[in-house]
């Protein structure tokens, strides 16, 4: 089949690449060497940021913590490794490392996160903590912004009807999402699609997007999708939650990885399918290496038509992925739960935002029949990735949207345009930030951690006062930006 010009891809791979680390076979060796290595990257990092590969004694090291390790030890530091106890320390190209990825083969995720989070602290039992960091104060504080709500005099939370599109690798039934007896209020996969099979497999396209569970990815859209919308309620006020409780979600399933390369024409169509299908806010937790012009052109129809896009910047690499590089989208990068930058983080002059992205309560995506429902948390707060961070944001968008009525809001912005709306979120979110751990000359993170309280006090700026965006894939705009 013809590569439409369209499809193309945009831009050029760097040089750059991964260090692979191959330890011993024997425990106490391995873990003698990951203890030298957290001490090492503290309080910057933990393990948990590294990503697995595909046998139990071998990981990468992200560009991000590669640097840390380089300011710390010099041109020296892949000897320091090898002192530790490692066997080899070797590079591996970016694309090499996203083409294994893309094809489900580089990652083995149980294995690994099992040996890496052996040395770090379980999250607290239930019970004995009301809130999960990244929703608290110490995140983006999602929870005085429900105060706030309430305090207005609404009943009920608004932003339940706000239409969050989440395009992902599908969706699987979660109590925190809402499932019972095969139904959710929270997950409406009747109103979303599945792109992935009709493109790859040559199957007719499924009317339910549902999580077919390809390794390593599986259950990516469930525990995004409840980092977003989640709500599960338990014993000892140790509930689970999203930014945005219970808030509308349509799962469009494009992918089973979240390099998506192999499918940006996917990408773009579920983008624009998520607009046609009138959602408020699209989550986009994944990313491709290089662009092409149908995605560009996906992320300028979302901003013409008002709907809010956010992106995450990813991470492993030091530079932001695509669309998050693009112009008009939010573009999230990641803090730990120290607000400072979280060291594996992609980062760079195109991110607009930060908010958590290690150290997540996460919960169990697990295969099962249709109309059986998964109940369960992760027992380690151990979710990391710019995912996380997008989510939150994509939370807060929904709670913006309701906090000013999508209706007022397009009122509002009639006379000069709705791509108001997405530029309206996007300064405001920026101009409310907060610091954090930062350096305050440390614009690679973006304005500073997003604060949902704070970005609802703000007022709204009046039609006609906002800069109109340059297109997507065109020039940086540094406008966009306070």
């Amino acid at each position: 089949m013809k590569l439409d010009p369209l499809d193309k891809p945009q831009g050029k791979l760097p040089t750059e690449a991964l260090t692979v680390v191959q330890l011993p076979p024997e425990r106490a060796v391995q873990e003698a060497f990951l203890r030298n290595l957290q001490l090492a990257i503290r309080p910057k990092a933990s393990l948990l940021a590294l990503p697995p590969a595909a046998r139990p004694d071998t990981f990468f090291i992200p560009q991000p913590l590669a640097d840390l390790l380089r300011g710390n030890f010099g041109r020296s530091w892949e000897r320091t490794l090898k002192d530790w106890g490692a066997l080899s320390v070797n590079p591996m190209p970016v694309d090499a490392y996203a083409s294994l990825a893309m094809h489900s083969a580089a990652l083995a995720a149980d294995a690994a996160s099992a040996k890496l989070s052996a040395l770090s602290p379980p999250s607290a039992a239930p019970g004995r903590a009301a809130l999960d960091w990244h929703i608290g104060p110490g995140g983006v504080n999602a929870v005085a912004a429900w105060r706030m709500f309430a305090d207005r005099g609404d009943r009920a939370p608004p932003w339940t009807a706000v239409t969050i599109g989440h395009i992902d690798t599908g969706y699987s039934e979660h109590a925190a999402l809402g499932w019972a007896a095969g139904a959710s209020a929270t997950v409406q996969p009747s109103r979303g699609e599945d792109f992935y099979d009709e493109s790859l497999y040559g199957r007719p396209r499924r009317d339910d997007p549902r999580d077919e569970w390809i390794a390593p990815y599986q259950g990516h859209g469930t525990r995004i999708s409840a980092t977003i919308a989640g709500k599960l309620e338990l014993a000892g006020g140790a509930g689970f939650y999203g930014a945005a409780p219970q808030a509308t979600v349509i799962p469009y399933r494009v992918t089973d990885s979240v390099i998506v390369d192999h499918v940006r024409h996917l990408l773009a169509r579920a983008i624009r399918q998520a607009v046609d299908d009138g959602c408020q806010v699209i989550n986009v937790s994944l990313g491709a290496l290089l662009g092409s012009q149908r995605l560009a052109s996906a992320i300028d129809c979302a901003y013409e038509r008002g709907v809010i896009v956010v992106c995450a910047a990813g991470q492993v690499i030091r530079w932001v992925i695509h669309p998050g590089c693009y112009n008009r989208c939010v573009t999230m990068a990641g803090i730990g739960p120290d607000r400072s930058p979280w060291a594996a983080s992609a980062h760079g002059r195109t991110v607009d935002l930060a908010a958590p992205a290690d150290g997540i309560r996460r919960v169990r995506a697990e295969f099962l029949p249709p109309g059986q429902t998964a109940a369960s948390l992760e027992p380690r707060a151990d979710g990391d990735g710019t995912s996380y961070a997008t989510a939150l944001c994509s939370g807060a968008a929904a709670l913006w949207l309701a906090w000013h009525g999508v209706d007022a809001l397009r009122e509002r912005y009639r006379a000069s345009g709705a791509w108001q709306i997405p530029a309206a979120f996007k300064w405001l979110a920026c101009q409310s930030a907060a610091r954090g751990g930062f350096d305050p000359h440390d614009e690679e993170y973006g304005a500073g951690v997003l604060d949902i309280p704070a970005l609802l006090r703000l007022p709204l700026p009046a039609d006609g006062a906002l800069h109109k965006a340059e297109v997507a894939d065109g020039p940086f705009d540094r406008n966009e930006r306070p």
